[in-house]
């Protein structure tokens, strides 16, 4: 409910047309590749369905004619479909127009509609399973940016129809029940996931938007205060003559330049302090310099001149200082002593420098520094949790990959998992400011590794590379199973990014001096030795698409662990060593 009341607010922000423009555009030339593949694939099925009717099938079994009618009426439909992506050209955002944004509704409707009919009243004749619905809301929730309703009324839509296919031509009443629970998980699951992707997309965009604002309005602040500072410059130029006839005060200065009695009375004023202070010559000289004094700064006049008559100076005295219009400034003073020819102090020489410009537009570029990181954060996001959605579509892809599906089913934990990971980090950026708990319990480091190695071969496998695990027996640890899956794979996706196509990751456990080591060695060109020094450091990467969080997050879970990280690098590849300390209490067998 909170995700939907989010969505709500959002409904009625002014940027709302602005985000849909931005999601139509990203997701345009997507959805053109993905049209002419599901064409592609719809004539690969009816290539099929001949060879289905050359054997018999369609006589001995009649959901296999019927199979054939729904390929055709599929492949009609994305055809159409195909023509309206390829015959519009979307050069930008400004191009986007409302109907785009149906173009998008009604391909994930009918691709919907047409998996719910051939799961739920054709494939019922055949074999009585749903793959083909499951897959359809898997790949409309991941590859389609439905809003919450949008999504709601289409998978409430395809999951009428699957219902109604199922009770009226699934005779066995088992897996009549079994597909009424399985029908709603899947459902359920994917419009989450549906809603969870959306609203991350709208979270980028606001965070985006939010921070451009700002960024405009500082750039416009600090363009102020640069013509300030433009024009103050402007008027001390003007003074540069006056500057040389008040050779015995000063040589050469643009700042304010005051002369005064031991007793604080002003002598001589210059032009650079009658434009920080706003007082005239006349208005100033033959009065106590206390005039120019905050209420709270009236004691710093006698500690100065004491220092003064003791032939001392006061140098680079950072303070505050009232202007004519009582404005508070902040400046920097420097008080001389003014000697007589017989080496007697008889006054004081003050030069003064206003910083307000310099310290306001010090604040500002705080600000900004601070705005940068946001953004920075807010674009991590997308790389963390961009590998275990690659992860799932690796599954989902071997599963359209083969006609007998059943011996995946020992993947989907997994997949779920890592659907829970993708939340977790997102909530961790989230809360990044808050002091990390870790939740560690006793584990097996082996256990942990055996766990994710199919996810570790799935990427290998994407990637024309290998991955071998050569684990002995190690000790339990007190571990956070979570982060222990999260360090591991960030490490091996690494690994795997460094080495070209046919290189092998291994990795490796084993018992040394009291610690458990875990090895992970790539195959890859090394990393340079100035690099290495500095690995773990936030935002530091050498890729182009990179964000530099990735090694940082993992210094981080190995120091929550209290245990160390160690690199060796060559030409050859990189190893990555890290040794926990084995409980005193824990005894090895």
């Amino acid at each position: 409910m909170e995700t939907i009341k989010i969505n709500n607010r959002f409904t009625i922000n002014e940027n709302q047309k602005e985000f849909f423009k931005n999601k139509v555009f990203s997701n345009y030339f997507r959805m053109r590749i993905l049209s002419m593949v599901l064409v592609l694939l719809d004539l690969l099925f009816l290539f099929t369905d001949y060879r289905n009717y050359q054997q018999g099938l369609w006589s001995s079994t009649p959901g296999y004619e019927w199979l054939f009618y729904s390929h055709i009426v599929f492949g009609l439909g994305m055809t159409v479909i195909t023509v309206l992506y390829w015959h519009t050209n979307l050069k930008s955002v400004e191009d986007v127009r409302w109907v785009h944004n149906v173009y998008e509704i009604c391909f994930a409707v009918f691709c919907l509609v047409m998996a719910a009919v051939i799961s739920g009243w054709v494939d019922q004749w055949i074999h009585g399973q749903l793959t083909v619905y499951i897959m359809s809301c898997l790949i409309i929730a991941v590859f389609f940016s439905l809003s919450p309703m949008e999504s709601f009324w289409a998978y409430l839509l395809s999951y009428i129809i699957v219902i109604l296919g199922i009770a009226r031509n699934q005779p066995d009443s088992l897996i009549l029940n079994g597909h009424y629970i399985n029908t709603f998980m899947i459902i359920f699951v994917s419009w989450v996931l549906s809603i969870t992707l959306y609203n991350s997309k709208v979270q980028d965009f606001l965070h985006q938007n939010s921070l451009e604002r700002l960024v405009k309005e500082r750039t416009k602040e600090l363009e102020e205060i640069n013509h300030q500072l433009m024009r103050e410059v402007g008027q001390r130029k003007q003074i540069e003559k006056k500057i040389f006839r008040l050779a015995s005060i000063v040589e050469s200065t643009e700042d304010g330049i005051i002369g005064m009695t031991l007793e604080g009375i002003i002598i001589d004023w210059n032009r650079g302090a009658e434009c920080i202070y706003g007082y005239s010559e006349e208005e100033m000289v033959g009065l106590s310099v206390r005039k120019l004094f905050p209420a709270d700064k009236q004691f710093e006049l006698d500690d100065i001149m004491l220092t003064i008559s003791q032939g001392m100076s006061v140098s680079h005295y950072e303070t505050t200082r009232q202007r004519k219009d009582g404005q508070i400034i902040e400046v920097y003073l420097t008080v001389s002593p003014i000697k007589n020819h017989n080496e007697t102090i008889i006054g004081a020489s003050t030069i003064v420098r206003d910083v307000s410009a310099q310290k306001k537009i010090e604040k500002e570029m705080t600000r900004m520094d601070q705005m940068n990181l946001v953004g920075e954060m807010a674009a991590s996001i997308g790389h963390e949790v961009r590998n275990p959605m690659t992860t799932v579509r690796g599954f989902l892809q071997l599963l359209a990959e083969n006609t007998n599906s059943a011996k995946y089913s020992g993947y989907i934990p997994l997949m779920i998992s890592e659907l829970d990971r993708a939340n977790h980090i997102i909530t961790e950026f989230l809360s990044i400011s808050r002091t990390k708990v870790t939740e560690a319990t006793r584990h097996n480091l082996n256990d942990i590794i055996n766990s994710i190695l199919p996810l570790v071969q799935v990427d290998a496998i994407r990637s024309d590379k290998s991955v071998t695990a050569q684990l002995d027996v190690v000790p339990d640890l007190i571990l956070d199973d979570k982060e222990m899956r999260q360090m591991i794979l960030n490490l091996a996706r690494n690994g795997f990014e460094a080495m070209s196509k046919g290189g092998c990751l291994t990795i490796r456990t084993h018992f040394e001096d009291e610690k458990v080591i875990l090895v992970i060695q790539d195959e890859g060109t090394g990393i340079k030795p100035e690099i290495i020094d500095r690995l773990g450091t936030p935002f530091l990467t050498t890729k182009e698409t990179g964000t530099g969080l990735g090694l940082a997050v993992c210094y981080g879970i190995v120091a929550r662990h209290n245990a160390t990280i160690t690199i060796e690098s060559s030409p050859m590849g990189s190893t990555f060593f890290v040794k926990f300390k084995v409980p005193v209490s824990n005894n090895y067998a």
